[in-house]
């Protein structure tokens, strides 16, 4: 009886052979695996650093604009603490009209309990009319120089509520 079962030159291994040699070959070319060695910061890491690099430039950023507008408040809020035990409705007006930038006040009527001031660049001419403001009572009113209340609020609401314009194409010449 032949060994091979009918096939010519070929070598037929036993069983414990076969998975030696297997062994064998997988041990010669296959370098044991290692994990490979991990380089650089976690991901927790870097967000910690970038959490706290966004933290110091809002600290940084809110120190300047202390830094730059402190004097101006300080000097108002001095004002507004002499002259509110007299008349805090005035020294209400006044602190309100002074942190206000590019304002220039003209005049103070204490008979009329008004304050007229130049507003932004153009220096339009407003007065601020401020009977009961330090109570709360009432809110102050503002009018232009032709007598016209001026209601920002109201300004701002209308045009909210208008819808967008449509743009229109340009004709192609």
């Amino acid at each position: 009886m032949n060994p091979s079962y009918g096939v010519k030159n070929k070598l037929v291994l036993a069983p414990a052979e076969v998975i030696m040699s297997a062994i064998i070959f997988l041990m010669s070319t296959v370098p044991p695996s290692v994990p490979p060695e991990k380089k650089g910061m976690s991901c927790l890491a870097v967000g910690g650093i970038g959490c706290l690099v966004i933290l110091v430039a809002l600290f940084l950023g809110g120190g300047a604009l202390v830094a730059k507008f402190f004097p101006q408040w300080k000097s108002a809020m001095e004002e507004y603490s002499k002259n509110a035990a007299s008349n805090p409705d005035k020294a209400a007006a006044l602190l309100g009209i002074k942190l206000l930038p590019n304002v220039v006040i003209v005049r103070e009527d204490d008979a009329a309990k008004s304050i007229t001031f130049k507003a932004g660049q153009e220096g339009e001419e407003m007065t601020m009319h401020y009977e009961g403001l330090s109570q709360g009572k009432a809110r102050p009113r503002v009018t232009n120089s032709k007598g016209e209340d001026v209601n920002h609020t109201a300004k701002r609401k209308a045009e909210a509520s208008q819808p967008a314009p449509v743009a229109t194409p340009a004709p192609n010449n």
